[in-house]
């Protein structure tokens, strides 16, 4: 006499084959999600991106002129842009952790070593509304910003300038960029902080010159050639505080702190 675990399978086939799962192994849960934890969340990172898009600022001095301020845009495709101080932090999201509110942003660079800046939004404790944004980067110095305001078209125009200017011009680490390389402006900019900070300042304004005005090939090309025919470190210094008096006087070059 046949068993009744077979008198019943043969029941349940007679029946129709939509039950016949009922003499097999148990089918995983239909209701885990088929999408996996990953692709379930990326529409709340991107939100998170989303939400730190605009001009921020840490509002004190760190012994400029200024405090310093970024510029953070957020594309659909693409990801963020951010600018500091108005010069772009090439580089992606690598993670998104929702749970602490934070965002890994690793920044590459040619001519220095890469490295990976944390933002983490922390919510206002006085309060209890808004938050607050930490920078922490890879050595861990850190930043606390705050809002300033939202991004206007003019700062989106200024975002896409400065990404295509560094497309072309080096960071400033690339000693004297286009400076013959016997002149004193290469031999200074490769061997002196300060002078290397006005070297790479002033030529970062020639391209945004050249690309925005219609004199400013012609105009370059007399301030290179003044540069270059200093033959002590107090004609460069002289030389780089008047081109930079003459361009205040006389252009509207891109500085985000211009735009507040």
């Amino acid at each position: 006499m046949a068993s009744s675990s077979t008198w019943w399978c043969g029941l349940v086939l007679a029946l129709g084959v939509g039950a016949l799962s009922a003499c097999g192994p148990s089918s995983p849960d239909s209701d885990v999600d088929s999408m996996g934890p990953d692709l379930a969340e990326a529409p709340q990172a991107q939100d998170l991106e989303r939400s730190l898009e605009g001009i921020w600022s840490t509002g004190v001095s760190g012994g400029h002129d200024a405090e310093t301020i970024y510029a953070i845009e957020w594309q659909s495709v693409g990801g963020l842009r951010i600018l500091r101080d108005g010069s772009w932090l090439a580089g992606t999201v690598e993670d998104v952790d929702l749970d602490n509110q934070t965002l890994a942003f690793h920044i590459t660079r040619e001519n220095g070593p890469d490295e990976t800046v944390t933002l983490r939004k922390v919510q206002d404790a006085a309060s209890g509304e808004g938050f607050h944004l930490r920078v922490t980067w890879a050595q861990g110095q850190t930043e606390t910003l705050g809002f300033v305001r939202r991004l206007t078209d003019r700062d989106r125009q200024e975002i896409v300038l400065e990404v295509r200017q560094s497309a072309v011009l080096p960071e400033a680490v690339a000693c004297g960029g286009d400076a013959p390389a016997s002149s004193l402006r290469a031999t200074l900019a490769c061997s002196q902080s300060e002078f290397a900070e006005l070297d790479r300042g002033l030529r970062t304004q020639l391209v945004e010159l050249s690309a925005r005005y219609p004199d400013g090939d012609r105009t370059a090309a007399a301030v290179v050639q003044q540069l270059d025919a200093c033959k002590t470190p107090e004609c460069l210094r002289d030389a780089y505080a008047q081109w930079q008096t003459y361009f205040d006087e006389n252009y509207d070059l891109g500085d985000v702190l211009d735009y507040l």
